[in-house]
């Protein structure tokens, strides 16, 4: 297995360091949030202040940027980490193009669909000197001169990753991407239930399998040394469930375990404020459901026997560690690793 860890510093001059320790601390990649730097910023200092780092956006917001203008960074990225470039692309919520982005809320599917194609269209432009005619229903793209055309890299072959976990983004990132990522937390029941058999009917949609998708690893993983420090990583990861739950957005995964009666109180306990309560409404079932957590020798079995069959990546974040040195992380990165 692959291990990745989730670097989000808030500002872009602390992005170097922190890609340096991952990496030193032996992970396979890093995963870089759209938070308050955006990803291919944070991806170019990164590839330039390490080696042989893996460098994921987990996810870069499409949809608020053009096709164009997203081919050009991600094709700059992959040239200068010489390979090393991961495009996690995610549609986000309705809320956050509208008020965040002020962008159009147009079909989600066909447009994510058109996103990658027109993409891939451009990609091949400059790499095999193909004329540029790509025609969709919201995207076209029929001009390319040669002052913009940035030509061939040595490594052309750029993944395409797509955040997923509804039913029709599922099966389009089966039919068409070459990773999954599984989005925001989700529950373990709805991974297998939900997210896995439309990956496959995606994937056999476009004569490809489960085998042609790089999967990634869902919900959180907490570990810490002792007993005091789980208790600690525990309570935090409770008050995280419980905001999740609180997003109307996730009903269909709590009515699937039985929860629904919950988002009620979760959404009026999140307008009053009271988050650290609202933990307390996580049951023990739901926390297992969200995360893995444990001690390193637990944590790493329990990785085992979740993941081990259906996930080739999985994702670290430091947030949910407590008390972990930066041997312990290395040693569990290892372990984890030699999962086979």
């Amino acid at each position: 297995m692959r291990v990745y860890s989730m670097v989000r510093p808030r500002q872009l001059d602390e992005f170097p360091a922190a890609a340096q320790r991952a990496e030193a601390l032996g992970f396979d990649g890093i995963t870089l949030l759209e938070l308050t730097v955006p990803p291919t910023l944070s991806a170019v200092a990164c590839a330039m202040s390490t080696t042989n780092l893996h460098i994921l956006t987990g996810v870069f917001v499409a949809f608020p940027r053009s096709p164009m203008s997203t081919a050009y960074d991600a094709w700059s990225i992959q040239a200068l980490s010489k390979g090393r470039f991961q495009l996690g692309l995610g549609s986000q919520i309705k809320s956050h193009l509208k008020r965040r982005w002020s962008t159009e809320v147009l079909p989600v599917i066909p447009r994510m669909r058109e996103y990658i194609e027109s993409m891939r269209a451009i990609w091949d432009c400059w790499q095999n000197g193909t004329r540029l005619n790509y025609e969709g229903e919201h995207y076209n793209f029929n001009l390319m001169i040669p002052y913009y055309d940035p030509g061939p890299i040595e490594q052309p072959d750029l993944p395409v990753y797509l955040a997923a976990i509804n039913k029709r983004m599922c099966q389009l990132t089966g039919a068409l991407a070459d990773g999954h990522l599984p989005g925001d937390p989700v529950t373990y029941k709805w991974y297998c239930e939900s997210m896995l058999p439309n990956l496959e009917l995606g994937a056999q949609s476009a004569g490809r399998t489960l085998n042609d998708i790089e999967l990634g690893s869902h919900g959180f993983i907490g570990c810490a040394n002792t007993d005091e420090g789980l208790e600690r990583v525990i309570r935090g990861l409770r008050e995280r469930i419980a905001l999740y739950a609180s997003t109307p957005d996730y009903k269909k995964m709590l009515d699937m375990h039985g929860w629904g009666d919950k988002l009620s109180t979760f959404i009026e306990m999140a307008r009053a404020g009271q988050w650290t309560e609202m933990g307390h409404h996580v049951t023990d079932e739901m926390l297992d459901q969200y995360a893995i957590v444990g001690k390193p020798d637990e944590v790493v079995k329990k990785i085992a026997e979740r993941f081990g069959n259906l996930a080739s990546r999985i994702q670290l974040d430091d947030e949910w560690f407590d008390g972990l040195s930066d041997q312990d992380i290395r040693n569990l990165v290892n372990a984890i690793r030699a999962i086979p």
